[in-house]
């Protein structure tokens, strides 16, 4: 049975959404949080309870079989140094090697630049190197881009291998080091389905109704509410380190999940709602923006 577009938007906008966070919304009556502090670097009290691994330490990440063979990567006419999608290095996840560039014509998801890269095995992060114990460092801040699609986290993943569990999303960092100043906009024209304690829900309104889900925003001076319709490229909050009761590191962690069912290019089925890598997406969205292209539209 073939679902309408609109039906099936209402479908997604009903469904839960589980997170490898685990979001929720503050109870009923609860006092609402004070605004987060003003722009700026991250202050003493930032730092993260959780290592910058976005989950509790009773989770402990799981071991992970060794990245895959990198097969040859397809020419890109990309302009900015980035990784292959898929290359974690060995010992931080399985990574993941499909190379569909799943949301063609999607917006860069921040209004400036941004450095995608790990948050748990870069300086600051709970597994970073010895001796560089600050997020702010500048190989934190610099290039090239890194995939964390499938990097290793407790959270289920069915597309990465072994355990099944994985990061179900990219990690960015934005254009500094400072938190509530840099803003996060909407991969797609859509509706505003969800915001929770630390997320806003995105469903897009053109097929296939991809939703986005972005984590980590200033939660206390949102630019959109729920039911909202959204264009574009617009505005939907500045990037922080809000993860509920708990900083984490400044960042964006930007998820992509499937509108509808499919199969990726190595023969995986998609289901609807599926986390799907980002990473080359995001690329492709980042060059058009390097390239002059406007967001809107």
């Amino acid at each position: 049975m073939r679902l309408s577009p609109l039906l099936l938007i209402a479908l997604l906008a009903a469904a839960p959404l589980a997170s490898c966070h685990d979001d929720t919304k503050p109870p009923a009556g609860e006092t609402p949080k004070p605004p987060s502090p003003e722009p700026g670097p991250p202050q003493p009290d930032d730092t993260p309870a959780d290592g910058g691994a976005e989950q509790p330490s009773s989770e402990p990440v799981p071991p992970s079989p060794d990245p895959a063979p990198q097969p040859p990567s397809p020419p890109s006419p990309a302009t900015f140094d980035h990784a292959p999608a898929g290359a974690i290095p060995a010992g931080q996840g399985p990574g993941y090697l499909d190379r569909t560039v799943w949301s063609p014509n999607m917006c860069w998801p921040l209004a400036e630049a941004g450095f995608p890269n790990s948050q748990v095995y870069g300086p600051g992060g709970g597994m970073g190197p010895a001796g560089k114990p600050s997020q702010c460092d500048t190989l934190n801040y610099s290039l090239p881009w890194h995939d964390t699609f499938c990097e290793a986290r407790s959270r289920s993943n069915p597309l990465c291998a072994g355990s099944g569990t994985g990061h179900q999303g990219q990690d960015i960092r934005p254009a500094t080091c400072k938190k509530n100043e840099h803003f996060a906009v909407a991969a797609e024209a859509g509706t505003i389905t969800d915001i929770g304690s630390y997320s806003v829900t995105l469903v897009a309104k053109a097929q296939p109704h991809y939703t986005y889900r972005y984590l980590h925003m200033q939660m206390s001076t949102l630019a959109v509410k729920e039911g909202d319709q959204v264009a574009k490229g617009q505005k939907l909050g500045k990037v922080s380190n809000d993860f509920g009761g708990t900083p984490t590191t400044i960042h964006l962690h930007f998820e992509l999940r499937a509108g509808v069912a499919g199969t990726t290019t190595d023969g995986k089925s998609i289901a609807l709602l599926t986390f799907l890598p980002p990473y080359l997406s995001l690329a492709e969205a980042y060059q058009r923006k390097l390239n002059g292209q406007a967001c809107g539209g």
